[in-house]
């Protein structure tokens, strides 16, 4: 590596600890990436519980005009 004046054992060495600092890196970002996958599977299964129980009514009532009947 003459760019950085390095005989041929340091920059092995180096060559290594990047080598290790990118593997590194990736497990790291693959772990955070299955943590958030985890949170968005639970967070899909929970919507329906913070809905009203009338929700559903509204609803109805969107399609019933103000003298009687369905539209």
């Amino acid at each position: 590596m003459n760019e950085l004046d390095l005989t041929n054992t340091q920059a092995v060495a180096f060559m290594v600890v990047l080598i290790g600092l990118l593997l590194y890196l990736n497990h790291r970002d693959r772990k955070k990436s299955a943590k958030l996958e985890r949170e968005n599977k639970q967070t899909i299964k929970t919507p329906t519980e913070d809905l009203s129980p009338d929700y559903g009514r509204y609803i109805q009532l969107s399609g019933v005009r103000v003298y009687g009947g369905i539209e």
